[in-house]
């Protein structure tokens, strides 16, 4: 099922479809600010065990899974922040970056890579942040296109032809080119560098 959104400015009722689809233990594509993910509720054990198979990730895999979250409390509530790496997380989001922490028991351990660890987002993308409201959880995400791929045009009908077994419902909101968030590992007050992408590298 394709559903058609205005972007930038999304109608609850439009999504309505999705958040319903998510509740239900589905996996759905939807924008974001880096081009189009895979999306699935975090209290869904199914949909956590599709979208790791649609992207090639078993729980042995060393990159942590990541997930959408509403603001820096919630942020919070999942990873571990230490005070200096907060003022740092504070300055940067919302916006293109994804956060690599060390995970809080509040995650669930399908999630967690083997260090521990689980990465999180503040995406200022109108999509992503209604979603996640009217979700009311955390919503895992993951890239449809893998980030070493060769960057090309997303379609949203390609994609719900592509994934029509897998994907309950894929948020049209128009043809997007991908491009990655920049990934920062935050594990006791120091900050590396995972990969560069569209978020400026912090000083």
């Amino acid at each position: 099922m394709i559903v058609h959104i205005d972007a930038e400015r999304p109608a609850p009722r439009s999504l309505r479809p999705a958040v319903d689809a998510l509740r239900d233990d589905g996996v759905i594509i939807y924008p974001t600010d880096t081009g189009y993910a895979f999306g699935c509720a975090l209290s869904s054990a199914k949909g956590i065990a599709t979208l790791r198979r649609l992207k090639g990730m078993d729980e042995r895999h060393p990159k942590p899974l990541t997930m959408l979250v509403r603001d820096l409390a919630e942020l919070a509530r999942y990873g571990h922040v230490g005070n200096q790496v907060f003022r740092t997380i504070r300055r940067l989001l919302p916006g293109p970056y994804t956060m690599v922490l060390r995970a809080t028991s509040d995650v669930p351990r399908a999630m967690k890579n083997r260090h521990h660890e689980v990465g999180l987002r503040i995406p200022s993308h109108p999509v992503c942040t209604m979603l996640v409201a009217l979700l009311d959880e955390p919503l895992l995400t993951g890239s449809v296109s893998p980030a070493e791929s060769e960057a090309q045009l997303e379609d949203p009908d390609d994609y719900e032809r592509r994934y029509a077994r897998d994907v309950r419902v894929v948020v049209d909101g128009g043809a997007l080119w991908p491009d990655p968030s920049t990934v920062l590992r935050l594990v006791d007050d120091v900050i590396e560098v995972l990969r560069e992408g569209q978020g400026a590298v912090p000083a």
